[in-house]
């Protein structure tokens, strides 16, 4: 939102033009560029801008990264003007993660951004909720973070899932949010106020990424520093849920530092449908605490910083003796400057994480009064990084050239319980990963409407078992990948890849076996690596307010990890299941995503996705051909809108509706399609300081997030009410 006030100072053709720069959520605009005829000035850390003589009646004209140009004609005799920053439209959006961060590549990937006022307006209460409403982002299980067991919380991006394991790889800031040990993602250890924006790309970027970029990245930026800024949320909600996030950071001289913190508890919700519910069955609540500490010294030809993140976690899994905790401590240095007229950017990290998890049995059968404990594991968990990249760019051409590694270990120790309650072992397994690669991209534009980019990274892989009579298993591949993007007129352009890219197990799979329900999977220490091939292409359209993109997809899966039902399922009695390679997997479909801008206040978008994906081969398992992979819904529609008032009031709709998906190989259990809107509003009080409510699941719907076979369901109507404030 702009505030400019106008006064007449001198003669009638000039004026003073002073105000403040927010966005929709209310925070301040840093660093946009006000003009007006030829004046023009540069917005202070808290938004506010002054040009001491433009032009009567003159156009003013601001700009900001991320955001849409808004103009409006300010005549000498006005009082005060009031503008609303919207984010960028499609055809705009700032992408840094196809380039590993040093520097922005013209890219053809399908790409969308979520800025910090988009998360702030909707009513989502965490950030694996609000991206829901991103073209082809949906989770392993349907279920929110709030609930959900973290092993569950995996992405699934163009129709690739089939497990836990994410084949999509969500970096924070350039580092992984993916679990060492299993790959599923720990959505939270971000705080909501740290959040500058999240970017998702879609489409195997194995080329720049490697083996947990099957699908595509998620990168979530945290404001950078340099300047002084205070962000903060306090909120309270249904489920006895309360939060606070904050997040300040300044500069001094060439030094700078930032802190972010965040809390949550809740009681949750009862999981379990209300149709199956016994005595047994209680609140899956959650707690945790997030936050990090860091600092840098930037001396203009280089610059260098350390944080310091802790995450601590524990949830309840819908019965008193099921639980898991995590423990994670992570240390991460990074430094960047010029050199050979490019520029260098090294990074390096490494922690330890210990995970505890519980498992029991259900008893009294369909009337569920009561449980016992089966087994429990703690698996420790210690994991370094480091990478480098040199970037230079010239007047045709930007060469991006890099190599990383990364040893994970992981020991798993497992205490199993008897029908009497007497424990036995423990029984230890586990192993030690390394991967070391070497990439390149080099971004071309050989003629003014084209630019041709082309990738390629060579990876090692090393898998060993703690155990030595498991296998050990070793693995060099090549991920090739070429992307053309051609501009046919102002108003549309043409994009295409194809790549090829590959992921290993993790170290989950080659040796954890877990359970959900009646159903245990079991692991697989010779498991091999996965194998992509596919391309993309679609079309980009930017026609007065309206801008749109459609993308059309093909992916074939060689060898895909998958948990294979190894006994059918009675009733009642117990499923047993193996992560195994299937043969392939092929996934296509079509993605849509619409921007429109009716009315400088209100904002309004759109997405469709349809995605087939199904198993074509499997002669290890003939049973599975045919079939579609479990956990990829078979359509999701999207359509939000967003207003925003002259007098600091904004309101939000999110509504989607995402189709049936199965929750296992053979198609037995179904996950019925369902539709939800979410709505939210707040009201600046004074400036600064926001009031805000947020309904999810307004209309209360019962849908499923699981079966396993009992059916387990989603988060239900909820209502927080809350402050933010923004300083300076």
């Amino acid at each position: 939102m702009v505030l400019v006030s106008c006064l007449v100072a001198g003669p009638a053709y000039a004026a003073r033009v002073a105000g403040v720069i927010l966005d929709a959520s209310g925070a301040p605009v840093a660093g946009a560029t006000v003009s007006a005829g030829g004046a023009s000035a540069t917005t202070a850390d808290d938004g506010s801008f002054e040009i001491a003589d433009a032009p009567d009646g003159a156009e003013i004209r601001v700009a900001a990264p991320g955001f849409a140009t808004a103009t409006r004609t300010v005549g000498g005799d006005a009082a005060s003007l009031r503008v609303v920053l919207q984010p960028a439209p499609l055809v705009d959006t700032i992408v840094v993660t196809a380039s590993r961060g040093a520097a922005r590549l013209a890219t053809p990937e399908a790409t969308t951004v979520v800025t910090s006022a988009e998360l702030l307006t909707m009513a989502a209460g965490t950030l694996d909720d609000a991206l829901r409403n991103t073209p082809g982002f949906s989770l392993f299980r349907r279920s929110s973070s709030r609930v959900a067991n973290p092993t569950t919380q995996g992405v699934t991006l163009r129709g690739l899932s089939g497990s836990g394991a994410s084949r999509t790889l969500v970096l924070a800031d350039g580092l992984p949010l993916n679990d060492p040990f299993g790959s599923w993602v720990y959505w939270n250890r971000v705080p909501q106020a740290a959040v500058e924006r999240v970017e998702v790309v879609r489409g195997a970027t194995g080329d720049l990424y490697g083996a947990d970029a099957l699908g595509g990245v998620v990168q979530v930026l945290t404001f950078a520093p340099g300047r002084t800024r205070f962000r903060a949320t306090a909120e309270a909600g249904s489920h006895d849920t309360a939060r606070f996030s904050g997040f300040g950071g300044s500069q001094r001289g060439p030094w700078n530092f930032d802190a972010a913190g965040e809390w949550l508890r809740t009681d949750g919700v009862v999981i379990v449908g209300e149709e199956v519910r016994g005595p047994v069955d209680v609140r899956a609540d959650s707690d945790y605490a997030t936050g990090f500490l860091g600092g840098g010294y930037n001396a203009g030809s280089w610059h260098a910083g350390l944080r310091l993140s802790l995450y601590d976690e524990e949830r309840g899994n819908g019965t008193p003796l099921q639980l898991n905790r995590t423990d994670m401590t992570l240390v991460a240095a990074e430094a960047g400057g010029s050199l050979a007229e490019g520029a260098w950017l090294v990074r390096a990290s490494g922690g330890s994480q210990e995970y505890y998890q519980t498992f029991s049995a259900v008893l009294g059968g369909a009337a569920r009064s009561g449980e016992r404990l089966t087994f429990e594991q703690t698996i420790p968990t210690t994991f370094a990084t480091a990478s480098g990249q040199w970037t230079r760019a010239t007047a045709e051409t930007v060469w991006l050239l890099g190599a990383e590694f990364k040893r994970t270990r992981g020991r798993q120790s497992e205490t199993r319980y008897s029908f009497t309650g007497v424990p036995s072992g423990p029984f230890p397994s586990g192993g030690v990963e390394t991967n070391g690669a070497m990439f390149a991209r080099a971004s071309l534009t050989p003629v003014d409407r084209l630019t041709v980019v082309l990738g390629m990274r060579g990876d090692f892989w090393e898998s060993t078992p703690l155990d030595a009579a498991l296998p050990a298993h070793s693995a060099q591949y090549f991920s090739p990948r070429a992307s053309a993007a051609w501009t046919l007129s102002p108003i549309a352009s043409l994009h295409a890849s194809v790549y090829r890219a590959h992921r290993t197990p993790t170290l989950n799979e080659l040796h954890r076996r877990f359970a959900v329900g009646n159903s245990v999977t079991q692991a697989n220490p010779e498991l091999d690596p996965e194998r992509l091939t596919g391309f993309d292409g679609g079309a980009l359209f930017a026609w007065a307010r309206l801008s749109a993109r459609v993308t059309g997809f093909w992916n074939q899966l060689d060898g895909a990890i998958t948990n294979v039902t190894l006994t059918p399922p009675p009733v009642p009695g117990q499923i047993t299941r193996q992560r195994q390679n299937t043969d392939t997997v092929r996934a296509k479909g079509l993605e849509l995503e619409a921007d429109l801008r009716p009315h400088p206040r209100l904002t309004v978008g759109a997405l469709a996705g349809l995605t087939r994906s199904t198993f074509t081969k499997a002669p290890v398992q003939p049973a599975l051909v045919g079939r579609r992979v479990p956990q990829v819904p078979s359509y999701q529609l999207g359509l939000s809108a967003t207003y925003v008032d002259p007098i600091g009031f904004t309101g939000s709709m999110q509504a989607r509706r995402l189709g049936a998906q199965f929750d296992d190989d053979l198609n037995v259990f179904e996950l019925k399609s369902f539709g939800l809107v979410d709505v939210s509003a707040s009201q600046e009080v004074r400036r600064g300081l926001h009031v805000f409510v947020g309904v999810e699941n307004l209309t209360d719907v019962d849908y499923d997030v699981g079966r396993t076979p009992i059916r387990t369901i989603g988060w239900p109507r909820t209502v927080r009410i809350g402050i933010r404030v923004f300083l300076p």
